[in-house]
């Protein structure tokens, strides 16, 4: 019981007291001066209404007072004992269509918020509001997904966004307004891969998990090229190929660092073979893998040898070769398998135009977080071919950035929405599910969008509900499939309705009667959500009744023609010179990790973007550049155009000298 509840009860038995008190004393009165009984029954107000102050303290009106007192409390007490659990009106279901009072708590500025209706808006200070900005979006194909909430959004330029985009509609309508706005604008593109940036997802492993990180890529790989009904037997081919291709991922890596790519990983796995009629046969990997094996037996037999760098590397390639072990445990014949079947499955890599895309990496997604950024990833809406590259992107990008957000406070500098429109065309992405719930608190939030409720669930199975519960908004935009309407209505949720029934018998004893009655009825029934009109959506926030709501408006749009960004090198993250620029000079010492990458296989000579002094500069390393020298610039671009130019060391900065020389 409440205090509000106490005060009311004792001032109503105050009141009561005072009444039976003041009744009390006048008929008491009234028949000590004589007055018929009539007439005392006329007169019981009189002291009260005359002169309400007046108490009487005589014990006969002082308990008739408590006698009122507990009376009503003897009344309470029936009534709240012989109460039922009852909600008038409600008997059926409570729901009801939302208004302007039920949106007001969550809305922030609209103009910074996240925009759902043409009313309806989210604030983005999650922890005011108490909920998290993951949206699910449902609309059938033409039903304004992109037009009527991504793009709207977009322009709102409150983060850094990701998005989802088929075709490169949305980049070409909204890219020359972002960039007005101060937006950096990148593209992977899978369409059009001559105008895609670069992406090398061995770039983005994090310091000291990279052994996790070859094993999530690993499982993202696996998992988005297998079918969806695999046939009887094939986990054991799945996990050999999964051993084999985390070590050849490992190796790379921990040889070649962030320079290291898949197509190394290829190239090693087209160096393998296997015999099926001689045991012992060795292939240049096997052999590969046996010097790192003695290399390793080196370090544990003298580890105050090697440096922290040799010993870093040394360890990681200690797990590339126990993944290796579980290859070489079968049979030639059975080896041979592993190669082709995993081969197979890494065909698409040895398309020119894919290769050129993952040679090196000029996207710089982990960037995103860290400047207002709008990146683009344009996928094929009529095919599937390249859904495991635009899973492996989405999976690089979340691991990177929520450990850029741990090591930065615990959130990002700039908030990063991603709207995956397509998502059945992303995709699968392992632990997707558990991503999503955890993310929010990094700054990171999703806008799952589908054309149907069952794409979802034949993609994730059995997380999909997870997926569903972790997205606090809920936006269709109509539809007429089955589940989809179900599912929408049932979340709509039931009202309590008063129904007539009637009945008329006719004859020579005729009747008529009318009764009414509560019952339950559905908000929409699911043939009245596939009938919604095309310019009206259903918003639905946890914890408040569902919204009828007209949808946004377009917003004017531009053409945009994106130009790929340059590749440039990605400096290691553990530093190897002073100016902060890897060198793969060899080493005389046999414990230092240079001495390594020379060994790995699918290694270049040329970078995509390098400096080359001229005819009659110094060669030697240690002779300085002086002012007068000149430097030859040559820059390859994504697009294999190539620009060079000529700058005097005194025309650039102190920084860009340093790279130089």
């Amino acid at each position: 019981m409440t205090r509000a509840k106490v005060f009311i009860g004792v001032v109503l038995a105050a009141l009561c007291w005072w009444v039976g008190n003041k009744v009390s004393w006048q008929v008491r009165a009234d028949s000590a001066a004589g007055l018929s009984p009539s007439d005392i029954m006329t007169r019981w107000w009189y002291d009260i209404v005359h002169d309400p102050v007046h108490l009487s303290w005589s014990s006969g009106d002082v308990l008739a007072g408590l006698g009122v007192v507990a009376a009503l409390g003897l009344a309470w007490a029936y009534y709240y004992g012989s109460r039922r659990a009852t909600r008038p009106g409600e008997e059926q279901g409570s729901a009801r269509w939302g208004g302007s009072r039920d949106i007001k708590p969550f809305v922030g500025d609209r103009r910074q918020d996240l925009l759902f209706t043409r009313t309806e808006s989210l604030s983005l200070d999650s922890r005011r509001t108490q909920r998290n900005l993951n949206v699910l979006v449902i609309g059938s194909s033409g039903s304004g997904k992109s037009r009527y909430f991504v793009m709207p959004n977009l322009y709102q330029a409150n983060t850094s966004f990701v998005v989802t985009d088929p075709k490169g509609e949305i980049l070409s309508a909204t890219g020359s307004e972002l960039v007005r706005r101060g937006y950096e604008i990148r593209c992977l593109n899978l369409v059009d891969f001559s105008a895609s940036d670069t992406f090398n997802p061995l770039a983005y492993f994090n310091p000291g998990q990279a052994e996790v990180d070859c094993a999530i890529l690993t499982e993202n790989f696996i998992a988005n090229t297998t079918g969806q009904k695999p046939s009887t037997g094939s986990d054991f081919w799945e996990k050999a190929e999964r051993a084999l291709l985390t070590s050849l991922i490992s190796y790379v890596y921990f040889t070649k660092g962030a320079d290291g790519t898949l197509l190394d990983v290829v190239d090693m796995l087209a160096a393998m073979s296997a015999s099926e009629e001689d045991e012992h046969a060795t292939s240049e990997i096997d052999a590969l893998f046996a010097a790192t094996k003695e290399c390793i037996d080196d370090y544990d037999a003298e580890p105050q040898a090697y440096d922290a760098e040799a010993v870093a590397m040394l360890e990681g390639l200690r797990f590339s070769c126990s993944q290796y072990n579980v290859y070489t445990q079968g049979a030639g014949e059975t080896k041979k398998s592993i190669i082709i079947s995993l081969g197979v499955r890494m065909a698409p890599l040895h398309m020119a135009q894919v290769r050129r895309i993952l040679a090196s990496d000029s996207i710089a997604a982990d960037q995103v977080g860290a400047r207002p950024t709008a990146l683009f990833l344009v996928v094929p809406d009529t095919h599937q071919a390249f859904s495991f590259l635009a899973s492996i992107f989405y999976e690089t990008f979340f691991e990177r950035n929520v450990y850029l957000a741990d090591h930065n406070g615990g959130r990002l500098t700039v908030p990063i929405q991603c709207f995956m429109d397509e998502f059945a065309n992303i995709g699968k992405m392992p632990s997707f599910e558990r991503k999503i719930a955890v993310m929010r608190s990094r700054g990171i939030s999703t806008a799952v969008i589908l054309q149907n409720y069952s794409q979802g669930k034949a993609l994730y199975r059995d997380d999909w509900e997870t997926i569903v519960g972790n997205c606090d908004s809920l936006l269709f935009l109509g539809g007429n499939e089955a589940s989809t309407t179900e599912f929408i209505s049932k979340r709509l949720g039931k009202e309590t309705i008063t129904q007539e029934d009637s009945s008329l018998q006719r004859g020579t004893s005729g009747s008529w009667s009318r009764s009414w009655r509560s019952t339950g009825r559905e908000l929409l029934l699911p043939d009245e959500v596939a009938r919604l009109p095309g310019r009206e959506c259903l918003y639905l926030l946890r914890g408040v009744a569902p919204f009828r709501s007209r949808k946004l408006d377009a917003p004017q749009t531009g053409v945009f023609s994106y130009t790929p960004r340059p590749v440039v090198p990605r400096a290691r993250l553990d530093d190897q010179g002073e100016s902060g620029v890897e060198t793969d000079l060899p080493v005389e010492s046999g414990g230092d990790a240079s001495a390594w990458l020379d060994a790995a296989p699918g290694s270049s000579d040329e970078d995509d973007v390098h400096l080359a002094q001229d005819d009659g500069l110094p060669q030697d390393e240690e002779e300085a550049l002086d002012e007068d020298d000149e430097l030859t610039m040559t820059i390859t671009w994504p697009d294999g155009h190539v620009d060079e130019e000529t700058i005097r060391m005194s025309e650039i900065s102190d920084d860009e000298a340093l790279l130089a020389g």
